[in-house]
């Protein structure tokens, strides 16, 4: 599902987005990645992204761990609702607005990490390592809720 940036713009210039975020855990360690891309450029963050129209929450969840990071997930459960909103900077059309819908994913095995271009680098974390990260709250609540 293709949209041209111009009217793209436009509907984040006056709607939230509704995207997944995925806390995929894998042997007691969560995966996050390293952004490229504003908002939130060098960061790092779960994988996930935008939920299409008539696309249910779980099979965008799944569609998005194949997508981003190469693996087959079971989907378990939303665990959180986090909200971002950023400021447009010079590296961005417009502000941003998301609802992010954090959902809890497993999987047994890992294929290799095939990042998409929207991502540099990929680290597994737990609470502790992730604490040494200084990562956003919305990344950090969800972390929290996942290994208390």
């Amino acid at each position: 599902m293709f949209i041209p940036q111009e009217e793209y713009t436009k509907i984040l210039s006056v709607l939230p987005i509704l995207c997944v975020d995925l806390l995929i855990l894998f042997k007691g360690k969560c995966l996050l990645l390293k952004r490229n891309n504003e908002p939130a450029k060098g960061q790092y963050w779960f994988p996930g992204g935008r939920i299409y129209k008539m696309e249910i929450i779980k099979e965008a969840a799944l569609r998005k761990a194949k997508e981003e990071v190469n693996f087959d997930c079971q989907f378990q459960e939303i665990i959180s609702i986090e909200e971002t909103i950023y400021k447009k900077n010079k590296d961005m059309l417009t502000d941003m607005h998301t609802v992010n819908l954090c959902c809890k994913l497993a999987t047994d095995s890992i294929n290799e990490i095939v990042l998409d271009e929207q991502h540099s680098d990929h680290t597994w974390v737990t609470l502790d390592t992730a604490e040494e990260l200084n990562l956003h709250p919305c990344v950090m609540r969800p972390l929290e809720k996942v290994f208390s």
